[in-house]
């Protein structure tokens, strides 16, 4: 890094003589420029999206008689270029150029013919900054809380050329005013200004009054001189093009987002959702202490956590309120000697939340101790920043520079990365106590019957590598960012290199909260954890599913229904940026998924009542009975198997008589007495000994289906998970979204992780609630689950219309998850006969004789139209908004 400052202090050195070589008119040769054609566009496109974007082209065709014409056919990086091109799209002719909010594909597409040159410049931008110019091409726009307007800023340099076109669409409802007038309409709400056509009409008038007057032989020669002179500044003049324009008032809101009002109802909405998950902890947390009877030691670890994370979550979530809060205010204050007071309260807050998250966890002294070290750097930046150079310095009594010496970017970095990789440490740490209280991690292998401890030696070279690519990736996008922004400035001048420093600083600065951010709003993990760690120690085996509810105990139901809306459900709620909404959304997915197993629970197999004393079928299939129900299953399958044969005469001189066949069938429905029968039975008419293995699941317990659910789960939910992330981080406009952001690309891989668990979560309430579900296979026990999340979705769907928000994602969101439970489902079908797979020479073979089908066609086609259905979703609700444009060559 000193290495690289001191670099870039070397080059900068000649950059005040260069500047000094002429002045910025001369520079630009702008008399030369009369002959050239120019015209512009800007268009707000309003729909479909959070924040209006805004489109602008301009037009340059430059006569060969312009000394830097051919300078615009140099490389991009070159002086010469930069100097023409900054001629041609910047209002103020300096040797720095920046427009921090504007965006583009590629660098102005240039072309030579016949001598001239052509540039076009496309650039865009978004209407998110509130009472800010937004510079974008040669237009500026700004937002106000009911009016925005939008002004043509012309190049000095083209003042004098011809302007044929300049045309403005604000987008619906159309413009409200504009001054000055325009020459014509084009659409349904743009304008245009004809500057050159109306220049012409204004020359055609002047000469015919002249023709008609008797001035004409008696004309002086510096007369004629004077009216070229005034024809020529009439046809050059460029009309200063102002449009006034009135939003609707979801666009206007969504562009007041980084006012401080609105940036408290968002992060109240975010407080909100973990004010409302932890009440939910607490509630199941006190109904577990009110169990009779004395809990295990995993009982209590596990409820313990519940009420520790619960209280450690909101204080977290407090603590990240008050830091945005404080930032937003000094922003607003615009006072750089806050910076070093930035620094004590924004490291103070992010040593109070790793520590919250490390005291949750309770790790052994020696990860303890690294904290400790970890820690050292940013308590000495906090405390002596004058020591590295991160106090401003005095050089007048009311006047504070800073310097971004070697000392301070270095100090700044190596503390951000300090703080990241604690906040990782405590992260991973807790995560690891919640998971091993509950005993959701393996069994240590050295000592078995103990948990797994979390070793030194593994945890801190996984936290330190992703420090160290967390830290790489966010520099690479800092220095994107910066040459986005600085692609016109001149990188020789002292100006650049100090600047760039200075912007290298601000955002160590910065990564420090916004990093911590990044990482916590993963808590919905840990909450997730927490509840499965509670529902693992303290489930009843003999309940059917989550559900059901012991008398006086209703725990298990509350966090299992918690679980829903944390892990598998869709965050919305989140109209125009803002998360005001948020927590709603969980008592809907958990009311959702509650409808979904309940209400159809009377159609499961499990529930139907046996053909002569009316019991319920679950009453007679416990856990003891598996092996005979088996293997009933197994005879019903291959006498099937064997009436098949009979009808297709495959038998030899002696076939079996069906009627024996048909008698086996038959007794195979015979249940006997046992439990609650006093007397033998027979299972209900419409249900099979294969229905009802089926209908038990793989394992004996509602916990332990479910946890082969989220196993089976990951296969299909890994492309699944791939498609879903290209969807959300690279597919159209989300990329540049990426590219841009500080810790995009680490987003990138969480993004992954968090699909993987939406999945792997969706196969465990499948599991989980899987002897209450509808059918008599997984492809139909799938329906219920996908439907409760698919319910919430559309009324997500519905909110974004309201707020003309695109939804694009949600149904293929929906399609995904309905071909990921059902591949699981198919799967846990598989798993319960299991046992025989020694018997079959594939999985295939057995699956056919388990759904006792001589070709699997139906379930194939069932599966391959999902595929299908998601492809066919993926390529016509997720397109582009803009299709772009073939290349222009250079």
């Amino acid at each position: 890094m000193s290495a690289l400052v001191g670099l870039l202090c070397a080059l900068v050195a000649p950059a005040d003589a260069w500047a000094a070589e002429s002045s910025p008119d001369d520079a630009c040769k702008r008399e030369r420029l009369a002959k050239a054609r120019v015209s512009t566009s800007v268009e707000f496109q309003h729909d479909d999206r959070t924040w209006t974007k805004i489109v602008t082209r301009l037009t340059v065709d430059v006569p060969a008689s312009w000394p830097l014409a051919q300078d615009l056919l140099l490389s991009e990086d070159s002086r010469r270029y930069i100097k023409a091109m900054s001629c041609l799209t910047r209002s103020e002719q300096k040797t720095q150029q920046r427009h921090w909010a504007e965006w583009r594909v590629g660098y102005p597409a240039v072309t030579s013919k016949g001598g001239r040159v052509k540039v076009v410049d496309r650039a865009h931008s978004w209407v998110d900054q509130y009472r800010s110019d937004l510079h974008v091409g040669v237009w500026t726009v700004r937002a106000g809380a009911e009016r925005w307007f939008v002004r043509l800023q012309v190049p000095p340099a083209l003042a004098g050329a011809q302007w044929d076109r300049i045309t403005v669409d604000p987008g619906e409802p159309g413009a409200e005013s504009a001054k000055p007038k325009p020459y014509a309409g084009q659409g349904a709400t743009a304008l245009v200004w004809r500057p050159q056509a109306v220049a012409q009409q204004k020359r055609t008038a002047e000469k015919a009054a002249e023709e008609g007057s008797e001035k004409g032989a008696t004309e002086s020669k510096a007369g004629e001189k004077e009216s070229s002179d005034r024809q020529t500044a009439m046809a050059r003049s460029v009309p200063s093009v102002t449009v006034w324009l009135r939003p609707s008032w979801q666009r206007s809101w969504a562009a007041q987002n980084d006012r401080l009002t609105v940036v408290g109802l968002d992060r109240f909405g975010g407080l909100l959702w973990t004010v409302v998950t932890s009440a939910l902890l607490l509630s199941a947390a006190r109904s577990y202490g009110g169990r009779s009877g004395n809990p295990t030691n995993r009982q209590r670890h596990t409820r313990r956590n519940l009420v520790a994370w619960a209280w450690v979550s909101a204080a977290i979530d407090v603590l990240t309120l008050t830091d945005d809060l404080i930032n937003r205010y000094v922003q607003r204050r615009r006072d750089d000697r806050w910076l070093d007071e930035w620094i004590f309260h924004g490291h103070g807050l992010a040593l109070t939340v790793a520590l919250l998250l490390l005291v949750l966890a309770r790790p052994p002294r020696r990860i303890w101790a690294v904290a400790g070290l970890l820690a050292l750097l940013p308590l000495a930046a906090m405390k002596w920043p004058e020591r590295f150079d991160l106090r401003p310095l005095r050089v007048a009594p009311a006047d504070y520079v800073y310097a971004a010496s070697d000392k301070a970017l270095a100090a700044q970095t190596a503390s951000a990365c300090c703080l990241m990789a604690l906040t990782l440490l405590g992260f991973v740490a807790a995560i690891w106590r919640l998971a091993t209280d509950g005993q959701l991690l393996p069994e240590s292998r050295r000592a078995p019957g103990k948990d797994r401890v979390l070793k030194l030696r593994v945890v801190l070279p996984a936290v330190l590598g992703a420090t160290v690519v967390i830290a790489v990736c966010a520099a690479l996008t800092h220095e994107r960012t910066w040459q986005r922004v600085s692609w016109l400035s001149e990188s020789v001048d002292a100006v650049y290199g100090k600047d760039h420093r200075m912007k290298l600083l601000g955002d160590a600065l910065w990564s420090v909260s916004n990093g911590q951010d990044w990482i916590t709003s993963y808590n919905w993990m840990l909450t997730g954890v927490a509840a499965l760690a509670a529902l693992r120690a303290w489930h009843i085996s003999s309940c059917l599913s989550p559900l059901d509810r012991p008398p006086g105990d209703w725990a298990a139901r509350l966090l299992f229904l918690t679980f829903f809306p944390v892990a598998v459900g869709l965050g919305g709620g989140w109209p125009l940026a803002v998360a005001l909404p948020a927590s709603m959304w969980i008592p809907l997915h958990m009311l959702a998924l509650y409808w979904a197993a309940t209400f159809f629970a009377s159609r499961s197999v499990l529930a139907q009542p046996l053909t002569r004393s009316g019991h319920a079928l679950a009453e007679v299939l416990g856990p003891g009975v598996r092996t005979e129900l088996l293997s009933r299953a197994r005879t019903y399958r291959e006498t099937h198997a064997t009436l098949r044969r009979l009808d297709q005469g495959l038998f030899g001189d002696q076939p079996p008589v069906r009627e024996e066949e048909e008698r086996k069938l038959s007794d195979l429905h015979d249940w006997p007495a046992n439990g609650v029968l006093t007397v033998p039975d027979r299972l209900p008419a419409k249900v099979s000994v294969v229905d009802a293995a089926l209908a038990l699941g793989p394992r004996d317990t509602w916990w332990a289906n479910g946890s082969r659910g989220a196993r089976f789960a990951l296969i299909p939910g890994l492309p699944a998970a791939t498609l879903t992330t290209w969807a959300w981080m690279v597919r159209g406009e989300a990329w540049e979204s990426t590219l841009s952001n500080q810790f995009g690309f680490p987003e990138m891989v969480l993004t992954l992780v968090y699909w993987m668990v939406t999945w792997a979560g969706a196969g465990f309430v499948l599991g989980a609630l899987w002897r209450v579900l509808p059918g008599r296979r997984g492809a139909v026990k799938a329906l219920p689950v996908t439907l409760a999340f698919a319910l919430p979705a559309v009324l997500d769907a519905l909110l974004a219309w309201f707020t003309r928000e695109g939804v694009s994602n949600l149904a293929l969101h929906v399609s995904a998850m309905l071909f990921v439970l059902t591949v699981t489902g198919i799967a846990l079908d598989l798993d319960t006969f299991q046992g025989e797979r020694r018997y079959w020479q594939s999985r295939l073979g057995l699956l056919l004789s388990v759904y006792q089908m001589r070709y699997y066609s139906l379930q194939v086609a069932y599966l391959v139209a999902q595929i299908i259905a998601m492809i066919t979703i993926w390529q016509f609700f997720a397109e582009p908004a803009v299709t772009p444009e073939p290349a222009e060559s250079k």
